[in-house]
């Protein structure tokens, strides 16, 4: 009951935070909805794109990985989510310049190219994303309190998903950033404090060495061909790729001011790092054979472990660590359509309040459609290459069409579409069949499909 007390109070702290810090030009300024009229400073930039990102794969996946593949899954599935920040800093430097006063990638593809079908074809990618983005957030939080206070799933599903839609609907892009400051100081305050005393009350670093070869004790060594082929490739693959495709990412590389682009990413990636690398301590521990922990379900090592050496009122605080770091990508990722909405699909001819009100339903429709099938309660790991994949695909694409004066519509288009066709499905088909040499071949077909198509149709204009 004291967990559910706390996360309610946490939910109307949100929406208050939102209602009450709304500006007074909110409903009839499409730049101070959808981007917080481009005034973000370098630290509250840096800080909301850090907390975004730390997603349920950051919070959960991290500790999973630590777990069942050791060192060597730690550090394949950390080092390229820290990378992409720094690796975006500079796509978003250029296109800020290039288009600066824009909302959405797929809105710069509009204009560049002129043709509905390539932007359409972007639409179905970034929104593809954001889907992915609500579903396997909405999923985390519904087994993480279903698990810690024995809340209904399906009810724990709405509660979370819900949260952040309504705080996201009053206050827009001001309102996820102003929430996500505060989220981000609960997430890192409490990871800060409650790794380090289970730590010591494990006994210590020698808690941590035992288990860096994770359960089966084979995952030591990082450069390990086995984990590399298998878990390593396809995840840089995807992580790398994973800002180039996401819209939270882009949104706020309009909202900052355009001069901080570069060290508002850097600064957030560095700042983001020390979430997964914390949390990933603990499932070294689960891994160490003296402690004997029994782990019901490897996506929940993380409070699993905090229960077996922490006093049990204390995994109230992790369930409001990570309650507070799913809300913050869920209200991003409606923050993320509501930009689609406005910049991608309304008539610019419409008065501006309208377009934002369209925004907002645009925002619920989406939230109906991710609930819906986060009850389905689908696998972590499912969503995550299979969105992931969707953002590989547009990978190169997206690069060739923000660097490349001589990229052409029909590149862009047929290296969405062939993308797409080829590798989507198989990506599907290894992720559900869990086949992980077809997960890896899916993952590298992703991105190389859009990168040999879009290579030729350059060669060949170049000639």
């Amino acid at each position: 009951m004291s967990t559910l007390l706390l996360l309610l109070c946490f939910s109307l702290g949100m929406i208050a935070l939102s209602f009450f810090g709304r500006s007074s030009k909110l409903n009839s300024s499409i730049e101070e909805f959808l981007v917080s009229s481009r005034d973000l400073s370098t630290l509250r930039g840096a800080f909301s794109i850090a907390i975004s990102w730390a997603w349920a794969p950051a919070i959960f996946i991290a500790g999973l990985q630590a777990y069942t593949k050791g060192l060597a899954g730690a550090f394949w599935f950390i080092a390229p989510n820290i990378l992409c920040f720094f690796l975006f800093a500079f796509v978003a430097y250029k296109l800020r310049n290039k288009f600066p006063n824009g909302f959405t990638l797929p809105q710069f593809i509009k204009s560049r190219f002129k043709t509905k079908r390539t932007h359409t074809a972007f639409l179905i990618i970034f929104f593809g994303y954001q889907l992915g983005a609500i579903i396997i957030n909405a999923v985390a939080g519904g087994t993480l309190l279903n698990l810690l206070t024995g809340m209904n799933y399906q009810l724990a599903v709405g509660a979370i998903s819900l949260t952040a839609l309504i705080y996201s609907v009053i206050g827009g892009m001001r309102a996820s950033v102003r929430t996500d400051v505060i989220q981000l100081i609960i997430v890192l305050g409490l990871a800060v404090i409650l790794v380090p005393w289970v730590i010591i009350n494990a006994g210590g670093m020698s808690a941590i060495s035992g288990g860096l070869g994770g359960i089966d004790g084979l995952g030591a060594n990082i450069f390990d061909p086995k984990i590399a082929w298998a878990f390593g490739i396809p995840m840089t693959i995807s992580l790398l790729s994973g800002p180039i495709g996401d819209q939270q990412f882009f949104q706020r590389a309009f909202s900052v001011k355009k001069d901080k682009v570069i060290p508002t990413f850097v600064i957030g990636g560095i700042i983001f790092g020390l979430i997964p690398i914390i949390l990933s301590l603990l499932g070294f521990i689960a891994a160490n054979p003296s402690f004997g922990i029994e782990v019901a379900d490897p996506q929940m090592v993380t409070p699993t472990v905090m229960a077996q050496f922490l006093p049990s009122g204390v995994l109230v605080l992790f369930t409001l660590m990570a309650f507070a770091g799913l809300c913050s990508t869920i209200d991003s990722a409606f923050c993320a359509i509501s930009s689609f909405v406005v910049a991608d699909i309304t008539d610019e001819d419409e008065a501006q309040s309208v377009r934002i009100k369209k925004a907002r339903i645009g925002m619920i429709l989406m939230g109906v459609l991710g609930i819906g099938i986060s009850l389905l309660q689908p696998k972590l790991i499912w969503i995550f290459f299979l969105y992931f994949a969707l953002s590989s695909i547009g990978f190169f694409p997206t690069l060739f069409s923000i660097f490349s004066e001589r990229y052409t519509e029909k590149a862009a288009f047929w290296s969405v579409i062939i993308g797409l066709i080829g590798a989507f499905p198989l990506a599907l088909y290894a992720n559900i069949g869990e086949d992980v040499d077809l997960r890896v071949l899916s993952s590298v077909l992703s991105i190389a499909i859009g990168g040999i198509v879009s290579l030729c149709f350059v060669l060949r204009n170049k000639s």
